[in-house]
């Protein structure tokens, strides 16, 4: 795990440009947090990073929206807010947001937990100051490793008060 705080809002972007360039198809990345942590906002970021554009918007009542990254890739955003257990999650054309070519966000992740696979990548958004993230960034060693090394080099603090666990502390300045 490595525990991340994004001090403010231009630092989240950063961030997000991070994950932007590290995700590759296919992965499942789950977005965990209170409302108004920035689930959707990181999301839009990394959208952006990839080449989206025109309007990224919150898929909170469509449930899923879908777009084409710069390279043709596709990325898919699904907000599970709304989604309940049981006979909305069984109807949910989950195999249409899963595929192989594909990076899929998906926020409010617990309400499709029984459908949905492992996720690659799991990040978890808390409340630090009005302006300010605690992010928790669940991955493999070396995407943690990878993610870790980036975000220093953006000027993002690694290690810190949102680790429950050993994080990976990556000293300012390594290379």
């Amino acid at each position: 795990m490595v525990a991340l705080t994004l001090a403010s809002p231009a630092e989240t972007r950063r961030f997000a440009r991070v994950l932007a360039r590290l995700l590759q198809p296919p992965a499942l990345v789950t977005i965990e947090g209170d409302l108004g942590t920035g689930k959707t906002t990181l999301v839009r970021e990394i959208m952006r990073a990839r080449g989206v554009r025109g309007a990224v918007t919150s898929p909170s009542f469509t449930l899923a929206q879908s777009y084409r990254g710069r390279q043709g890739e596709t990325l898919h955003h699904l907000d599970l807010y709304r989604l309940r257990r049981g006979a909305d999650v069984d109807l949910f054309a989950w195999d249409d947001y899963l595929g192989t070519d594909a990076v899929t966000f998906v926020e409010w992740p617990a309400a499709g937990s029984e459908a949905l696979p492992a996720a690659d990548v799991r990040l978890e958004l808390l409340h630090g100051t009005l302006r300010s993230r605690l992010a928790r960034l669940h991955a493999s060693a070396a995407f943690e490793q990878a993610a870790a090394k980036a975000a220093v080099a953006e000027g993002i603090q690694v290690g810190g008060p949102v680790a429950d666990g050993p994080a990976i502390a990556v000293p300012r300045g390594a290379s």
